[in-house]
């Protein structure tokens, strides 16, 4: 783990800030904390340079635009560190690959693949296999039908619901040259201003204004974050698999609700697949991650037949799909 960094409790209410809407103006933090516009830009500053904060992203609605999000599970084989190293850049590097994470335990790795549709995710997957799949001892696929994002509560001392939805039913929105674009330069950059935006596309400022409200009001945008190393702070990072006794609705809210109102979750997935129900959990130590599961077995344990968890390492920044759709005009 690397060293610890510390943040005070000024730091702490940027972050959280931050963590709810990253877009907002520094001059909107400055007021909502009592600080300076100064005080808070340095403080910014300071945290992307201690590598607390990894960058300021959008959150995108896979099925707003038409995607599915498929996920790879994968577990190599004859694969010393330098290997290793060389199969995810390839990875990295494919078109339709968003998101790569490094695990520990069962599996190595999970690749997070956004396609139209079963054919064209096959054929993605018969591209990796191809190229890559010799060095695969096993792999499995699940494919993700929504996902619940919550603040990191347990780094700011907050009792904040909010929650952040994508995913749901597939209800494709029309977008244009102008909106991906938008979309590309969030990616880079959450919080970038209008008129860089706008110079860089060569439309106004207040088109771009106008074109990035109306995609948060079709929901394709659903907020906005700060991409918080946690583990600068001394956290690890685990995902939690559950294998339900009942898979109705009803047993799926209790659970969700129960998981919301624990800080230390940032994160509940559902998907066609291996377990039932997802969620995210970051904590000190494995005897926190205990305590925490140990407490769960305790109001919930009646639901679940049991339960796998894995380590999360290493998350690599989300890649923009915006880019790929941009080629089609």
């Amino acid at each position: 783990m690397p060293p610890v960094s510390r943040i005070d409790a000024k730091d702490r209410a940027i972050l959280y800030n931050l963590d709810k809407n990253a877009r907002q103006s520094n001059s909107a933090i400055a007021r909502k904390t009592r600080l300076s516009k100064e005080v808070v830009n340095y403080r910014i500053k300071n945290l992307i340079a201690n590598k607390i904060i990894n960058g300021f992203f959008p959150i995108v609605n896979s099925s707003k635009l038409g995607y599915v999000i498929y996920r790879v599970f994968i577990r190599f084989q004859n694969v010393d560190i330098e290997k290793e190293k060389e199969i995810i850049e390839f990875l990295r590097n494919l078109d339709q690959v968003t998101n790569t994470v490094v695990l520990d335990e069962r599996y190595d790795l999970a690749i997070f693949i956004w396609a139209k549709d079963v054919f064209r995710f096959k054929e993605i997957f018969e591209q990796i296999i191809t190229a890559q799949g010799r060095f695969f001892q096993e792999c499995f696929v699940t494919a993700i039908t929504n996902r619940h994002f919550f603040l990191h509560n347990h780094l700011f001392g907050t009792t904040d619901l909010n929650e952040r939805i994508i995913g749901g039913h597939f209800e494709e929105t029309s977008l244009d040259k102008t909106d991906f674009s938008i979309l590309c330069y969030l990616f880079k950059d959450a919080r970038t201003p209008l008129l860089n935006i706008a110079k860089k596309i060569n439309v106004s400022p207040n088109t771009v204004k106008q074109r990035i409200k109306q995609m948060e009001e079709k929901k394709v945008i659903v907020g906005y974050r700060a991409d918080i190393n946690s583990s600068q702070l001394g956290y690890q990072h685990y995902k939690i698999f559950l294998h339900l006794v009942d898979v109705s609705p009803e047993v799926k809210s209790r659970l969700k609700e129960y998981l919301k109102l624990n800080p230390p979750v940032i994160a509940i997935t559902e998907a066609v697949g291996r377990a039932d129900l997802e969620f995210q959990i970051q904590v000190k130590n494995s005897l926190e991650l205990r305590q925490h599961l140990g407490k769960l077995r305790t109001y919930c344990g009646d639901l679940i037949r049991y339960y796998r968890t894995t380590q999360i390492n290493r998350e690599y920044n989300m890649k923009c799909i915006a880019e790929n759709c941009l080629k089609n005009f």
